[in-house]
């Protein structure tokens, strides 16, 4: 969908927002998005909210990113298609360092592998950090697993406790996924544009569980009430700290940290190449990740490393 109608969608939002409604008409014709995608109800030719939806504020964000020493430049939107995407396209065009793109609704959100990921408006947190690292790109290995570390810590700072990572970049709770990261990697005169996508289920309607195709899980269910302004500052602020501890030290130090917290850790897996097609998925022992952030698998043959790569790990006893 074009930018055109982004800002055409958004201008209704905002005066919803401000008005309480707008007329059917004013609905951007032949919009991608339904004014029920962003969850609004028609009534008497109308389209309003009829619940309250917890929708970010920029103005809220500017004022705790300063409370809490960050220097961003905060962009908000209340309907995009991907904030890893915007940031990824203005590569080149200026620095872009402390940036954080977000919004409350995310309609081509992607996953590792070209996935799709849900973003229900209003009812997750999705947004983009573009940092301007001193690495050069083959020094940022691991880069993901230490997003997933700032965010777990965030998590137990909300008293949620059980919180466990599957190596290269997602955040469960016990079985069930709760939050995915994306990291891209740009080249950009001296420094090395690292862009950081995450999206995180907040509060999910039983419907949007039913329509994915893996158990997954939401900070409500798990009793976490604080609004969305605050939680997002709350993973932004620790994964800026994460990033300065990398930036002087590398991986090698959180390593044993993602080993602790690793769901598949010293647990028997099946390997799937994304570029195998419908070969036998090859079968190790995990043993840890190592100083660049890569998998270590004993396997028949001896230890073997994995990459970020296109890939996909299972436990052996799941092969679904």
């Amino acid at each position: 969908m074009g930018s055109v109608m982004f800002v055409e969608i958004n201008q209704a939002l905002e005066k919803i927002r401000n008005v309480g409604w707008i007329s059917c008409s004013e609905w951007p014709t032949n919009a991608e998005i339904s004014p029920a995608d962003v969850d609004l109800s028609e009534s008497d030719d109308r389209l309003l909210r009829t619940t309250p939806a917890d929708e970010l504020d920029i103005a809220k964000l500017q004022t705790l990113a300063e409370t809490a020493g960050l220097e961003l430049a905060i962009e908000y939107y209340p309907v995009i298609g991907s904030t890893n995407r915007l940031l990824m396209d203005r590569v080149g065009a200026g620095s872009l360092n402390n940036t954080l793109v977000t919004c409350d609704y995310q309609c081509a959100g992607r996953g590792r592998r070209g996935r799709q990921w849900i973003s229900p408006y209003a009812r997750s947190l999705a947004f983009s950090y573009a940092h301007a690292s001193s690495k050069a790109l083959r020094e940022l290995g691991g880069l993901s697993c230490v997003v997933g570390l700032a965010v777990l810590d965030v998590l137990v700072d909300l008293g949620v406790e059980d919180g466990r990572l599957k190596w290269p970049n997602d955040v469960w709770i016990k079985a069930s996924k709760l939050a995915g990261i994306l990291v891209e990697l740009a080249n950009q005169g001296s420094s090395t544009v690292v862009i950081i996508g995450v999206g995180l289920n907040l509060a999910l309607k039983p419907e949007e569980r039913a329509a994915v195709d893996q158990p997954i899980v939401d900070l409500r269910s798990r009793g976490v009430t604080l609004d969305r302004n605050s939680l997002l500052m709350l993973f932004v602020k620790k994964i800026v700290t994460y990033l300065q501890h990398f930036e002087k030290s590398g991986f090698a130090p959180f390593r044993s940290a993602f080993d602790a917290v690793h769901l598949l850790h010293k647990q028997d897996i099946l390997v799937h190449s994304a570029n195998a097609g419908e070969a036998t998925p090859s079968r190790g022992r995990v043993e840890g990740v190592g100083d660049s952030g890569q998998l270590l698998i004993q396997t028949s043959s001896g230890i073997a490393e994995i990459l970020g790569g296109e890939v996909s790990l299972r436990p052996a006893e799941n092969i679904n």
